[in-house]
C-alpha cells in the first residue's frame, strides 16, 4: 500500500517499526516531535529550552532569558561551511560548543528550537525529507531528512541536513519537495528569509532539483522577472507538482502555484523555460476566509495552494486538480493546456478551466493529492483538522467526501502531501 504522509504528526498507513503504536482512524504514528532537534554531522546542538518550560514559567522574566538562550556552532570558512547566524573567522572550529553568552536577539542565535516549525514531508524509498522554511531565526537547515532504517526506533528522531551540513546552505527556504520516477527531487528554494518585519531576499527564487542517486543538485533554474510579479510573490511558492509526458525524463514538467499574487508558474526541463498563467479560479473565496484552527481566530487570503495529477488519459493529458487555500471549491484543467506556452493568447483560454464541485463547509485546505490505483483524492483540511478523501469517480460534493480522521489536537494544522 502507498503510504500517506501528513505534518504537523507523520501519520502513515503502513507500519514503520516503533516502541509505542499510537492510532488516530486508519492511520498509525510514525514520528511526532514536541520540538525539533538536530543531528549535525554527529553532533547535537544544546535544546533550545522554551518547549521544556511550562505556562506559569513562561510568563516570568527567568523563563523569557531561557527562551533565548541556545548554543551556537562555529565552522571554518575553508572547509565552504556556512552558519547562517555567525560569520566565522580563523580561530574558528569545527566542533560544535555551547556558548554562555545570552543573547536576545534572535538573529545571532544559531538554532533556536521553538522556530523550527516542519512543514513539508516526502518519503523516497527508506529516506523522509522533512522541510523546515526559514520564518524564523535559527533554522540550521531547511531541507532534512531521516532514513527510517536508522531513525525508526524513536518516536522524535533529529534531522540530518540534507545532504549534510556543509552543502545544505544551497538551499535558502523551501517548503515542499516532490520526488518523480526518475529518481529526482524536485523543490522550490524562495531565496528569502522571511523573517517578520525584516524579510531579506538572499537569492533569486529558483527551481532546484536533486539527483538522489548522488545526492547532488542537477538544476537550479532561477524564475524569470516576468514569473515573479511582486516582491511578495516568493512567500507564496510553496509546493510544486512534476509531470513526465510519456515516461521521458527530459521532457518534464513542474507546476508552481502561487498563493501570494495568485498565479500558475509552469516551467519545461526539455526547453529549460517557464511561463506564468493567470485565470480568476486561482484566487481565493472571501466567502470562507475566516479560520478558527486551534482557538486562533482570524481572516487569511491564500489562494492557489496545492495542485496534484490524475492517471494520463489516451491523448497523454492529465487532469490538474486544484484548489486555493481559502476555498471549498475545487477546480480542474488539462496538462496538455498548462504545457502550451502559448495557451493563455487564445480567447478560448478562460473556458478550458472547469469547476469540478464543492467540498462542504469548512473543507479549507492546504495539499491534496491523487491515490493512482483507487482514483481516491486526499485532502489535507485544516479547518477541520482532519484528512478527506474523495473517490474522483464519483460527483464531488459534501455527502461525497468522507473524513478519514480529526483530531484538533494531533492534526491541529495538517500541512503535507497526502498520497
Amino acid at each position: 500500500m502507498r503510504q500517506l504522509v501528513f505534518l504537523p504528526l507523520l501519520l502513515a498507513a503502513s507500519t514503520v517499526t516503533s516502541q509505542i503504536v499510537r492510532t488516530l482512524g486508519p492511520f498509525q504514528e510514525v514520528f511526532a516531535w514536541k520540538q525539533i532537534t538536530f543531528n549535525i554531522q554527529g553532533s547535537m546542538p544544546l535544546q533550545d529550552r522554551f518547549g521544556e518550560l511550562d505556562v506559569q514559567e513562561e510568563s516570568t522574566s527567568e523563563g523569557v532569558q531561557k527562551r533565548h538562550t541556545s548554543d551556537i556552532v562555529f565552522h571554518n570558512d575553508n572547509e565552504g561551511e556556512r552558519d547562517w547566524n555567525t560569520r566565522p573567522s580563523s580561530t574558528s572550529t569545527t566542533t560544535p560548543r555551547p556558548s554562555s553568552a545570552l543573547f536576545t536577539d534572535e538573529s545571532r542565535q544559531f538554532f533556536v528550537q521553538y522556530n523550527n516549525l516542519p512543514m513539508g514531508v516526502e518519503r523516497v524509498g527508506r529516506r523522509v525529507f522533512i522541510t523546515l522554511p526559514r520564518r524564523r531565526y535559527g533554522i540550521p537547515a531547511t531541507l532534512n531528512y531521516l532514513h527510517l532504517d536508522q531513525d525508526s526506533n524513536t518516536r522524535s528522531p533529529s534531522l540530518r541536513p540534507y545532504p549534510n551540513f556543509s552543502a545544505s546552505s544551497y538551499l535558502t527556504s523551501v517548503y515542499r519537495t516532490r520526488a518523480d520516477r526518475c529518481g529526482r527531487l524536485w523543490m522550490v528554494d524562495t531565496g528569502m528569509l522571511e523573517i517578520p518585519n525584516n524579510r531579506q531576499q538572499v537569492q533569486p527564487p529558483a527551481i532546484v532539483v536533486y539527483d538522489l542517486n548522488t545526492d547532488r543538485p542537477i538544476l537550479r533554474y532561477n524564475f524569470k522577472t516576468s514569473d515573479i510579479p511582486s516582491a511578495i510573490t516568493p512567500t507564496g511558492l510553496a509546493s510544486i507538482t512534476v509531470d513526465i509526458p510519456d515516461n521521458d525524463c527530459n521532457d518534464a514538467y513542474a507546476y508552481v502555484p502561487d498563493l501570494a499574487t495568485y498565479g500558475l508558474i509552469v516551467f519545461s526541463l526539455k526547453s529549460n523555460d517557464s511561463w506564468r498563467l493567470s485565470h480568476n479560479f486561482f484566487s481565493f473565496n472571501p466567502l470562507v476566509g475566516n479560520l478558527n484552527l486551534a482557538g486562533q481566530r482570524f481572516q487569511w487570503n491564500d489562494g492557489i495552494f496545492s495542485i496534484t495529477l490524475t492517471n494520463p488519459t489516451s491523448a497523454g493529458c492529465r487532469d490538474a486538480f486544484f484548489h486555493a487555500m481559502i476555498g471549498t471549491d475545487e477546480f480542474s484543467v488539462s496538462t496538455c493546456t498548462l504545457r502550451n506556452r502559448t495557451a493563455s493568447e487564445d480567447s478560448n483560454f478562460w473556458s478550458l478551466f472547469s469547476i469540478i464541485g464543492n467540498r462542504g463547509a469548512n473543507s479549507q485546505s492546504t495539499m491534496h493529492g491523487y491515490h493512482a490505483g483507487s482514483n481516491v483524492i486526499f485532502f489535507a483540511d485544516i479547518a477541520r483538522s482532519a484528512v478527506s478523501c474523495w473517490n474522483t469517480g464519483n460527483p464531488l460534493s459534501s455527502s461525497t467526501v468522507g473524513i478519514l480522521a480529526s483530531d484538533t489536537r494531533r492534526l491541529g494544522y495538517p500541512s503535507g502531501k497526502c498520497r
